[in-house]
């Protein structure tokens, strides 16, 4: 992570600044190496045996032994923020790691799968579209 080096050599005032929360950083990154590499080895073996909606519920539902690491985005987003008002150079850093973390806001649904709730979710999202789309249109007369 170019903010992670940054950061580690900027002067003790500017670290002091940025606020001890910047360590959950580094073990974001430790955890997410290992999140990243676990998924990666059960998505490549995930086959869908059929083209709809509830052969996918099937084959997502192997990721549920992946270990999800604990995210804190409220403290992510206030560190982040703290690293915006400091005089660090950081601009591109900072926003790039922002969007970087707005992106995992999505885990909420393996913690739904986790539940068995996703799955439920697409089956009735399958059974929805398939008697949405099997009624015939109300001919006006």
């Amino acid at each position: 992570m170019a903010l992670a080096d940054k950061i580690r050599n900027s002067s003790i005032l500017e670290i002091q600044l940025a606020g001890y929360a910047w360590d959950n950083f580094f073990l974001l990154n430790k955890s997410m190496n290992t999140f990243i590499a676990e998924t990666q080895e059960i998505s490549s073996k995930l086959f869908i045996k059929e083209q709809n909606l509830e052969s996918l519920a099937d084959a997502v539902s192997n990721l549920d032994n992946v270990n999800l690491p604990p995210l804190n985005f409220e403290l992510m987003i206030s560190s982040l923020d703290r690293l915006k008002s400091i005089p660090l150079e950081l601009s591109l850093e900072v926003a790039a790691l922002k969007q970087s973390i707005k992106s995992l806001e999505g885990l909420e649904y393996a913690f739904m799968r986790r539940q068995g709730a996703l799955p439920k979710l697409i089956a009735r999202a399958a059974s929805f579209f398939k008697s949405f789309f099997s009624k015939q249109p109300e001919v006006e007369g």
